[in-house]
């Protein structure tokens, strides 16, 4: 028979266990029942936590409430008393008698009650021992961990194959429940536990990868470059031998240069297919440098119409199970499949675009620094921006190593004019401080929109989530992507709506994202409202300064109620996070550290001259991104102020 278990106050099981709860206590006289029975006992306990968390059944009236928390106060004495009979004689054949589902709750008690007192070391162990312990239900608990500490820290040395994984889970994933790891597990013990589960029969390939990525943190896992690239080496093996007859997805990315195709671009996807053609004739009948630069917009796509990043990775383009199955460090980038898609492709783009320039004569290096010498100050009469990208005769191993600090020197250029409105060269050389994207700023107040809190996040799962359960019109039996597409589809009535989604409802017109109209029909309070969110939600940010006044009011409104806040930066945060995830290892530890791999581990001449010219490429994609960048900012705040002068 199923047992009552509370979970939490807004657990879905909430309704279920409070009707079990109900029969328990009506139908049987708990005062006067024996306490034999450790699951009775822990299921007295959960039936409590929902009268102490003041959850109850909507059909209970206020005497019945009372009633029933009268009888749970006068029968609770029997827990307590129970567990802290526990002892050597009796601790182990309870713990055998426990339901599955019970057993953390088994350790909360021991762990409230202080029953661990009652139990000798020798018992533990032979206890832990039998292998039916759940080492991450245990350590959930703070005092018998360190009551048991030595024990618990010899048994995750010799388990280290199921406790390693634990390790990893608790320093790399996300993990909502805290653990209380005990304090003789030293970090030579942690380092021995990671080795050890390297070499076990079957290591789980995503944790070898976690492991691959970590960042050694003496207050976390400190583990030497050798475990590293011994975890790096393993995972490699395994890969190898799992891929080895080419099984899994097929996808092909195409990027063609025709001579005889008139259209500038034309793009065919087919499935997993994706084949772009673009003209060779129009891009070298088109060679001025503005043109060459624009084309990484209007060709390439490399941002969209507000000038964000498209290559970026956005939680929007991720499935479910990327978000939320797939094992990967909470220090790490999150790359989901679309992002692996754009990144192929635009690098393609360059590639193939860097060598028709070529041909025709042309590099563009020389069009990056006509950017800088030239049009800034034509354009904007912003003088004294300086730039030396790398020579033709250049190695593409010399490229590498020379083209990070250009980009540097020219981020660092438009930070002081931000700053001074003029580059001063020596004031330049004097600041000697370390490049941060983040704190790049910008020649524009009020640039970036974020969405922020609680409300932000409800109401946006709401609308435009597929998992939200708002997508489905019983009338037709119909599924939408979500409950926008579904409003712009149909004519939604209050009672079309299922009775479990209507609290769902209700919070959208008590916030005012939706109301009723006078058809009865559910409509959106206010459509702009609902494009502004939308935005933000597909994109992670929004450019306050591309929207016309009347939607900027209401940013304004939406950042006065906390719902969004406003950002002032060169890159907004998702590019930050990107540049960081390219060029090092300052926020993700799965960075590519191209930045650091040329900076501080000069690479030999004798290794593969195609992984140079590959990087150098990626190096030449971050700088055309800062390129359009800087423009944008540049044009924005002029057009400002001709309005200001306006």
């Amino acid at each position: 028979m199923e047992r009552v278990r509370f979970y939490s106050t807004t657990d879905l099981s909430c309704g279920w266990n409070l009707k079990k709860s109900e029969y328990i206590i009506t139908d049987y006289d708990l005062r006067n029942r024996e306490a034999k029975d450790i699951n009775d006992i822990i299921e007295l306990y959960n039936i409590k936590k929902f009268f102490d968390s003041e959850t109850y059944l909507q059909e209970w009236t206020p005497d019945i409430v009372v009633k029933f928390n009268k009888i749970i106060k006068e029968t609770f004495g029997i827990v307590p008393r129970f567990i802290k009979s526990i002892d050597d004689d009796n601790f182990i054949s309870i713990y055998n008698e426990i339901d599955f589902d019970y057993e953390e709750d088994f350790w909360e008690l021991i762990n409230n009650f202080k029953a661990y007192e009652n139990i000798s070391e020798q018992k533990f162990i032979e206890l832990m021992s039998s292998s039916k312990v759940s080492l991450y239900d245990l350590l959930k608990h703070k005092h018998v961990t360190a009551h048991f500490g030595g024990i618990i820290k010899d048994y995750m040395v010799d388990k280290s194959c199921s406790s390693a994984e634990l390790l990893l889970d608790y320093y790399e994933l996300n993990h909502t429940d805290p653990l209380y790891l005990p304090k003789e597990l030293s970090n030579r013990d942690k380092e021995a536990i990671i080795s050890d589960y390297i070499d076990c029969d079957e290591p789980n390939l995503n944790y070898l990868r976690l492991i691959t990525n970590i960042q050694s943190n003496k207050d976390k896992l400190e583990l030497s470059p050798k475990i590293l690239l011994k975890s790096k080496r393993k995972a490699e093996e395994i890969e190898n031998y799992l891929f080895e007859e080419n099984t899994g997805l097929k996808i092909e990315t195409a990027v063609v240069f025709s001579k005889s195709q008139e259209e500038a671009v034309t793009l065919r996807i087919e499935n997993q297919s994706t084949t772009a053609t673009y003209s060779s004739n129009w891009i070298k009948e088109n060679v001025e440098y503005a043109t060459l630069l624009n084309n990484f917009i209007y060709l390439f796509e490399y941002v969209d119409s507000q000038m964000r990043c498209n290559l970026v990775n956005k939680n929007s383009e991720m499935g479910v199970f990327e978000q939320h199955l797939v094992t990967r460090s909470q220090n790490a980038y999150s790359k989901g499949f679309a992002f692996e898609k754009k990144d192929i492709l635009s690098l393609l783009q360059l590639t193939g675009y860097y060598n028709q320039l070529f041909d025709a004569g042309i590099r563009l290096e020389e069009a990056i620094e006509w950017f800088f010498w030239e049009y800034l100050s034509t354009e904007f009469g912003a003088n004294n921006f300086r730039v030396t990208l790398p020579s033709s005769s250049s190695t593409f191993l010399e490229k590498c190593t020379n083209i990070m600090p250009a980009l540097e020197a020219v981020l660092k250029q438009f930070i002081l004019y931000v700053e001074e409105g003029h580059i001063d060269f020596e004031l330049l050389d004097i600041r000697s401080e370390h490049l941060i994207y983040r704190n790049i700023p910008s020649l524009v107040n009020k640039k970036y929109v974020y969405g922020v809190g609680e409300e932000f996040n409800t109401a946006t799962f709401l609308l435009f989530s597929d998992q939200s359960g708002l997508r489905y019109f019983h009338k037709t039996k119909t599924s939408y992507n979500n409950f926008l597409k579904l409003m712009n589809n149909v004519e939604l009535k209050l009672n079309d709506v299922p009775e479990r989604n209507l609290p769902k409802i209700n919070w959208l017109i008590e916030h005012k994202y939706i109301e009723i109209s006078e058809d009865e029909i559910i409509v959106f309070h206010n459509k702009d409202l609902i494009l502004l969110l939308y935005d933000l939600y597909m994109n992670d940010v929004a450019v306050y300064w591309k929207y016309p006044t009347n939607m900027r009011l209401i940013l304004d409104n939406l950042q006065s109620k906390n719902v969004v806040e406003f950002g002032n930066s060169l890159f907004s945060r998702p590019e930050q996070a990107y540049f960081n995830y390219i060029l090092n290892k300052s926020q993700f530890n799965n960075g590519l550290d191209l930045r650091n791999k040329y900076s501080h581990t000069q690479p030999t001449f004798g290794e593969d001259v195609m992984i140079h010219n590959q990087n150098y490429y990626i190096f030449l994609r971050m700088f055309i991104l800062a390129v359009i960048k800087i423009n944008d900012d540049f044009c924005t705040a002029a057009e400002l102020r001709n309005l200001r002068v306006n």
